[in-house]
C-alpha cells in the first residue's frame, strides 16, 4: 500500500494528516528517521487483537515512507510505568510483570508479521534525569498557563480528577512530555486530548508540532444491537482498543494466546453489524485486522478492501462474519 491508500481505508482509519503533510515532515526532519509512535497500557485480562490493529497499522505506515525514500523509526511503547501509576504499592509488582508480558507480546508480534517495530519500555526512560527535566519544564509551562493547566485537566476522568490533582497529575505530564519530539502520534480519537496539549506548547516554544493520526474506534464483539442503541455515542470512542477488561467486556473481546477459536466465531455470529457504514461494525473491524495480518505474512502490498467489498454488497452479512470467523484464528490465534 502506498501512503494515500493506507490513510485512506475504509473503516481503518478516523482522523489522519494530509499525506503531503507527512512527506513534508519526513522532509524536514531529514536526514534523522521521521519518528512514528503508537503507546498503550495494558490490564490483567490479557492481549486484546484490537492492539495489533495499531502494532499492523505502523508497521504500513513505515514501509509506505521508506517506499519513499525516507528513514523512519517506527516504535511502540508500552507504557508499564503509567499503568502502575493507579493501581497502589501492592499491586505495583504485579503490574510491571503485566508489562513485561505485554512487550514480550509485541517481541512475538514483530517476529511472526516482520514488522521492524523498535519497542521500547516507559521504566526503561522516566526515571531519567534527562526525562525528569524535560517533564519539569512541561509541567511549568502547564502551571504557568491557565488554559493549559485546564487542558491538562481534561485528560483526566472527571471522577479522577481530583485524586490525579493531589498527585499534580504526573500520569498526564508522562503522557504529554513522552509524545513532545514526536513526528506522527498513532492512537485512538479519545487521545487529542493529550496531543493538544503538546502540540500548544511545542507552538510556545517555538518547536515543531505533534501529527496525530487516530485509527476507527475498538468495539465489543458477540453484542446485539441492543448494547449500542442503550450505549448511545459510544461509536465516538467505543472502548479502550488495549485493555482487555475495558468496561468489563472481556467476553466480549478476542484475547491472542487466550480466546478459543470456536468461541471468537460464535462472537462473530453474535455481532450486531449493520450496511449502514456510519454505524459500527465490530466483525469488519476484526476482518481488516485480519487482512493487515495476512498481508504481512504473505507479503502482498495491495490495498484492503474488505469495507469496499462489504459495503458494496460483494459480501453478504453471512458471508464476512464466516471469513471473518476463519481469519482471526488462520492468520493470528494459531500463530502465536
Amino acid at each position: 500500500m502506498n501512503l494515500e491508500q493506507l490513510l485512506s481505508t475504509p473503516k481503518l482509519t478516523d482522523q489522519v494528516p494530509q499525506a503531503n503533510l507527512i512527506r513534508e515532515r519526513a522532509g524536514l526532519v531529514t536526514p534523522q528517521p521521521i519518528k512514528l509512535f503508537y503507546g498503550e497500557t495494558y490490564d490483567e485480562a490479557g492481549h486484546p487483537v484490537d492492539s495489533m490493529k495499531y502494532y499492523l497499522f505502523v508497521s504500513f505506515l513505515a514501509d509506505a515512507l521508506r517506499q519513499e525514500g525516507f528513514d523512519v523509526d517506527p516504535s511502540i511503547l508500552i507504557a508499564d510505568s503509567a499503568a502502575c501509576r493507579n493501581v497502589g504499592e501492592k499491586n505495583e509488582k504485579y503490574y510491571m510483570t503485566l508489562g513485561e508480558e505485554r512487550y514480550h507480546f509485541v517481541e512475538r508480534v514483530n517476529e511472526i508479521y516482520g514488522t521492524g517495530l523498535r519497542l521500547v519500555k516507559m521504566s526503561d526512560y522516566i526515571n531519567s534525569p534527562e526525562f525528569i527535566d524535560e517533564r519539569n519544564g512541561v509541567m511549568e509551562v502547564c502551571k504557568a498557563d491557565q488554559e493549559l493547566m485546564s487542558a491538562v485537566e481534561k485528560t483526566v476522568p472527571e471522577s479522577k480528577v481530583d485524586i490525579e490533582r493531589s498527585k499534580e497529575f504526573l500520569y498526564s505530564f508522562d503522557e504529554i512530555t513522552t509524545i513532545m519530539d514526536l513526528d506522527v502520534k498513532v492512537g485512538p480519537p479519545r487521545e487529542d486530548l493529550y496531543d493538544n496539549v503538546a502540540r500548544t506548547i511545542a507552538r510556545q516554544r517555538g518547536q515543531k508540532e505533534l501529527m496525530s493520526l487516530f485509527l476507527a474506534p475498538t468495539f465489543p464483539v458477540g453484542m446485539s444491537w441492543a448494547y449500542f442503541f442503550a450505549n448511545e455515542g459510544i461509536e465516538d470512542n467505543g472502548i479502550t482498543a488495549y485493555k482487555a477488561a475495558s468496561k468489563r467486556l472481556q467476553r466480549n473481546r478476542i484475547i491472542v494466546g487466550h480466546s478459543n477459536p470456536d468461541y471468537v466465531r460464535d462472537l462473530m455470529r453474535d455481532s450486531f453489524i449493520s450496511t449502514n457504514p456510519v454505524l459500527p461494525n465490530p466483525v469488519l473491524d476484526i476482518g481488516i485486522i485480519c487482512e493487515m495480518a495476512r498481508k504481512r505474512l504473505e507479503r502482498d502490498n495491495s490495498p484492503i478492501t474488505l469495507a469496499d467489498d462489504f459495503y458494496g454488497g460483494g459480501i453478504s452479512e453471512k458471508q464476512l462474519k464466516e471469513k471473518v470467523g476463519n481469519d482471526v484464528d488462520e492468520y493470528i490465534l494459531s500463530k502465536f
